[in-house]
Formats: C-alpha cells, structure tokens, sequence
C-alpha cells in the first residue's frame, strides 16, 4: 500500500512524486492550507474551493467537484463520540483528507493493509476505514439500547430516563445525517474516481463494495432508531398502566367517601363513637384499597418470573 503522510512535507511528496509512488496525505485545514496546498500539491483554486469549504453553512453540493484531474467529494468519520467533516481529493498522484478537527486521521483510523496492492485499493482502505468508524459508534449505541431494554423488561429496575432516550436519539441522527446524504452521491463519486487521469486501474469493484456498506450502515441505523421507538412504546405503556391503577385505587375510595357523604338518617344515629367511624369510615376505605390492589395484581398484564418475589 502507499505511503502515508501526516501533513504536507514538501520534500517527501516531491520525493513521491518524482517516483512515481501513490501516497496518501492527511491536513488538518488551518489559515495556511490553501497556499501550502498550491505551493505543494499544485492543486488549482477550482479545485480549492470545495476542499476547503466548512460548516453547516456550505451546502452539500459546494463540496463536490470534479475536473477530470481530481475528484472532490464529502465524507465522514468518528473519532470516538466526535463526528468528524472529511473532504476526499483522489488525484492520480494521491488521495487527500483535509478536515477541521485537530486530529491524524491515519492515527484514528489506524489503517492496515497488505503490500502490492493498487492505488485505488489505498483510496478504498481510507473510504472503508471512515465507515468502520460509523459501525463501531453504532455498535455503541446498541450496547446502550441492549441494557435499556433487558431494564424495561424487568419489573424490579428503574423505569426508563427521558435523558437516555433523548442521548440515544441524538446519536442516531448524527449518525444518520452523517452517513444517509452519502447514499445519494456516492454511486457517482465512484464512477467518477474510476475516471480521474493518471490513477491506476483495477478490477476489483471497491467503491461498489463501499456504496453497499454506505446501504447497510443506513438501514442498521434505522433499525436502531425502530429499537428507540419501541422503547418509547414500552414507557408509555408503563405510565398508562400505573396511572390505570392508580385511577382504579381511588375508584373505591371515591365510592365510599360519596356514599358515606349522603348523610343517611341510620347512619347518622349509629355512628355515633370514634370506633363505629374507624370500622365504618376509615375500615371500609381500606378494605376497599387492599381489594382493588388484589384485583389489579392478579390480573397484571406482565406475569412475575418464577421464584421472584416482589
């Protein structure tokens, strides 16, 4: 695989160049990266643009650009919990990342591959290893949605925290305002690599292997993102039981107050110690609770595991 380069030496990538080798260059975009670029790389201002052009308040299509030379496109990759804004230059020299974020892709990514591969396996092994970044946040973000939902299941955790569920769903549409827009332009980024002067060709069908796992990632997502709405089911369903019971305790209870409340002449004429208004008012409030509490337990929707006690 080609070399890799963290930063722009210009002695190396002469020395590259001048070779012949394909190499792979990662810039962390900065005041001066648009002249060191120029003065290194020889990439044209056409071409500049794009690379460099960050923020949300650069519409995606600005960020793609093709001259037959160099193929500039968006893409992304998380560096732990960070989602990182990654712009791909593929040239018949080299592969170029350029990103904002103050970090080495190659040392993140941390990319290995075997010797005697072609230069558009390297592009691949960039593009693949950004996308294994996307997996591996996901998988995160399924271990947290496994635990949330062996809790829900079990009548002795805590109930589910809005908190969680609101983090949870965050992530998942970063991640999938990271990866979905890729779906869409990337069938033409692929073509057009396979099209850029100078680089090697191969038969090995990478980019379409890329597209497939830019698929798969979505609909992982999504999946992901049906879990959440099926947790936020099962809290509802729990608040609307225990509020059902709760409303079903004080059914009695506002039976007898009503009833004992109507002042019936019997009544009146017995009741006339603190002992006859403990057994008759107080006793019988409570023996309407503990009824309904009865009621409400042996007809539970959930049945309790055996040997568990609660």
């Amino acid at each position: 695989m080609g070399e890799i380069l963290r930063g722009l030496d210009r002695e190396r990538v002469s020395t590259l160049r001048a070779e012949g080798r394909f190499f792979w260059a990662d810039v962390v975009a900065g005041e001066r990266t648009r002249d060191e670029l120029a003065e290194v790389l020889g990439i044209p201002d056409h071409a500049l643009r794009p690379l460099l052009e960050f923020g949300p308040q650069a519409h995606r299509s600005r960020k793609f650009h093709v001259d037959g030379e160099h193929v500039v496109f968006l893409f992304s990759c998380f560096a732990g919990s960070t989602a990182v804004e990654v712009h791909v230059m593929v040239s018949g020299d080299y592969v170029l990342t350029v990103h904002s974020e103050a970090l080495s892709l190659p040392d993140v990514l941390e990319i290995e591959s075997p010797q005697g591969r072609s230069e558009q396996y390297l592009i691949f092994a960039v593009l693949e290893a950004m996308l294994v970044s996307h997996f591996e946040r996901l998988s995160d973000v399924d271990d947290q949605l496994e635990k949330l939902l062996e809790s829900a299941v079990d009548l002795r955790a805590n109930g589910l925290h809005n908190q969680t569920l609101r983090e949870i769903t965050s992530d998942l549409t970063r991640l999938r305002h990271q990866v979905a827009p890729l779906r869409g332009t990337f069938g033409r980024v692929s073509h057009e690599i396979g099209r850029v002067q100078g680089l090697e060709s191969d038969s090995e069908r990478y980019f379409d292997y890329v597209g497939d796992q830019i698929n798969r990632l979505v609909e992982a997502i999504d999946a992901a993102a049906d879990s959440v709405t099926r947790l936020i089911d099962l809290r509802l369903n729990e608040t609307t039981y225990w509020l059902t019971v709760v409303a079903t305790v004080f059914l009695p209870l506002t039976f007898v107050t009503g009833f004992f409340g109507m002042n019936f002449g019997w009544m009146v004429r017995h009741i006339g110690s603190p002992l006859a208004f403990f057994l008759l008012g107080v006793g019988s409030c409570v023996v309407g609770v503990i009824a309904t509490l009865l009621a409400v337990r042996r007809r539970s929707p959930v049945e309790p595991e055996p040997g568990r006690h609660g």
